[in-house]
């Protein structure tokens, strides 16, 4: 017997190759929530871009990621996107690109700042969810 035609692009034949597992895992309903979740995350660094890469393999649908540092050689042991042609770029930047080529569907949103007590209302509104990453708090 023939296989049945399916109507789903290569696209969504990838995507579904790569967050099947998600779905699986948490039903069709959770994996609806997830990709519709609106997350930041405030600081790109030891703990924050473990923390936006878990959300991107899980099929996270929108990431803000906020940093104003830059990724040098001393972050390897610990910070995931601080591999030798990344060194000397925007941790947001590379994160981003990280991310996409995680989960293309994600939209990441690079932020190139700190959180401060003159930008935190403007830079924090609007998220389901905002995950604190960040070495010193300047608020």
């Amino acid at each position: 017997m023939p296989a049945p035609l399916s109507h789903e692009s290569p696209e969504d034949d990838d995507y579904h190759r790569r967050f099947g597992g998600v779905a699986r895992l948490y039903g069709a309903e959770g994996m609806a929530r997830l990709e519709a979740a609106n997350v930041c995350v405030i600081g790109i660094g030891g703990v924050g871009s473990w923390a936006a890469e878990a959300l991107a393999r899980n099929a996270v649908g929108r990431l803000t990621l906020i940093d104003l540092d830059h990724i040098a050689a001393s972050n390897t042991n610990r910070q995931i996107h601080a591999l030798g042609d990344a060194y000397g770029r925007a941790k947001v930047d590379a994160m981003a690109e990280r991310i996409v080529a995680i989960n293309p569907r994600c939209r990441v949103t690079a932020v190139d700042d700190f959180v401060t007590e003159d930008n935190v209302q403007a830079l924090l509104s609007g998220f389901d969810y905002v995950i604190d990453a960040i070495d010193a708090v300047k608020v």
